[in-house]
């Protein structure tokens, strides 16, 4: 309903912000919808994809990156902890165990770095990187390469 000068009345200015408050829900929801389809796509390829053949390019970069800016650590991987089987408990908890609640694209990623980059000399940390309404957030999976006797 518009406002005219035809129907100036308190009950049409009512209408109009309801009809408003309206559109603004169902763009909200459309939104919300849209968002919520593309997280399950992604949800979708981290279980389902593999490692990407130029992967270790694709580190390469990172760490050199990393290096030229004076640090000792990459970030080289990122998820959501609620796709991980314990909602990321494990790694909140610094459990020896927390390879084993992997799944999907980030046991795919630890696996990688047992076998290409930990022979290398590489250490891998994982952390939660944020703590959205004091739950765990996403995972990060950081490459090290600093000597054991080094902190």
């Amino acid at each position: 309903m518009d406002i005219t000068a035809g129907n100036l009345s308190a009950e049409a200015i009512h209408a109009f912000l309801e009809e408003k408050k309206k559109q603004k829900e169902a763009e909200k929801r459309k939104h919300e919808e849209a968002a919520k389809a593309e997280r399950e796509t992604l949800h979708q390829a981290f279980l389902n994809d593999d490692v990407p053949g130029d992967a270790m390019a694709r580190v390469a970069l990172v760490v050199r990156r990393a290096v030229e800016a004076g640090e000792k650590q990459a970030l080289v991987f990122r998820c959501p902890s609620d796709w991980l089987t314990d909602q990321g408990r494990s790694i909140t908890n610094h459990a020896a165990d927390w390879p084993e609640h992997l799944e999907g694209e980030a046991r795919r990623a630890y696996a990688y770095y047992e076998r290409e980059l930990k022979p290398r000399g590489f250490q891998l940390r994982a952390e939660i990187l944020d703590w959205p309404d004091g739950m765990p957030g996403d995972v990060g999976f950081f490459l090290r390469w600093n000597r054991p006797d080094e902190r």
